[in-house]
């Protein structure tokens, strides 16, 4: 099992390793579900689920009901044209923040967009489950992620994995816990589906920007309930909702004995997020790991004083050398290279 207290942050980099769009493919998927065409008053282009959400209740009959469903289209038509000038769907609703229906509609956009693409992934149900077993993820981080966390629990104790651990993820989707708890289904077989979904209900994995809900409620992959998954995410933009999940947050790094990044690109934003504001010196050493795919190594030490601040307000030049960040490395290779140092 992993060390005591240990922090794992994942980011969007280690849900592309099950084929989840990232960044600019997002975006383009969005651009494209937000056109729509119809032709002789029947829809010829354009995601149905989500048109039937914002027609619900439209009365076709009534001009008004008509000019709001043309002006929630209009607004889609220019998220469409103009989302290519921003890093991410988060900022560019943040840039048009004043305006409600652009995180109306973007918010919607952002649940099918992430629904569809689990449905898709390498862990969609038809391909993956415990009895066809493991091998379309064997070659991603989370399957040796899976075994150290399950190394050492007995059978008997199977409901004590990952109590010892925090997990803050940062991604919408359901990925980590899809595969948790049909792994565990499969490493212990007495343990049922409903009980697995428990054991993963009560570790300490925090979404500080919410997701697409509960699997019990909101199955993975599925798009029906479309506008109520909409309501459980929020972009950073917004004002986190509940201040004990970020009390949460804050007392997991500042306790924590290591913190380990994964597909993390250490955005401001989700850093000050992360910020446990420690005004006390930590006499503990923490050690600090990093993938570093896609990121410059130009701004090595920028990168680590900024990890460091995390939990300690101030540092000796000699204490960056505990933050070690894998240039090049994607999630599965930073795993298999670090399971040693991270294990009991």
């Amino acid at each position: 099992m992993f060390r005591d207290d240990t922090v794992f942050v994942v980011g969007a980099g280690a849900s592309a390793e099950f084929d989840m769009p990232v960044g600019s493919q997002l975006m383009e998927t969005i651009a494209q579900n937000c056109l729509y065409r119809f032709d002789h008053g029947g829809l010829k282009e354009g995601v149905v689920q989500i048109y039937e959400v914002i027609a619900r209740g439209i009365n076709m009959s009534q001009q008004g009901d008509v000019d709001l469903l043309n002006e929630k289209l209009s607004v889609m038509r220019k998220i469409s044209e103009t989302i290519d000038m921003a890093e991410s769907i988060d900022e560019y609703i943040f840039r048009h923040s004043d305006d409600a229906r652009i995180a109306e509609l973007g918010k919607l956009q952002i649940a099918y967009a992430i629904a569809a693409a689990e449905k898709s992934s390498l862990l969609r149900h038809e391909q993956f489950n415990a009895a066809a077993g493991f091998k379309t993820a064997n070659k991603s981080w989370i399957s040796t992620f899976a075994k150290a966390l399950f190394n050492g629990v007995k059978a008997s104790e199977v409901h004590e994995i990952g109590r010892n651990i925090t997990i803050i993820c940062f991604n919408y989707d359901r990925c980590l816990e899809h595969y948790l708890e049909t792994a565990i289904v499969h490493a212990y077989p007495a343990v049922g589906r409903e009980m697995a979904r428990q054991i993963v209900d009560e570790m300490n994995i925090i979404h500080p920007y919410g997701s697409l809900g509960p699997l019990s409620l909101f199955p993975y992959g599925d798009t029906d309930n479309l506008s109520q998954m909409a309501e459980n995410i929020q972009t950073w933009s917004e004002t986190v909702r509940d201040p004990r999940l970020v009390e949460g947050m804050h007392y997991a790094i500042s306790r924590a004995s290591q913190v380990v990044f994964l597909g993390f690109a250490f955005a401001k934003q989700n850093m000050d997020l992360l910020d446990a504001h420690v005004t006390e010196w930590i006499v503990n050493p923490v050690k600090s790991y990093a993938t570093g795919y896609g990121l410059h190594e130009v701004a090595d030490r920028a990168y680590r004083e900024n990890i460091m601040l995390l939990y300690r307000p101030r540092f000796d030049a000699e204490d960056i050398d505990s933050v070690r960040i894998q240039w090049g490395a994607k999630c599965n290779e930073f795993i298999e290279m670090n399971r040693y140092n991270l294990v009991q």
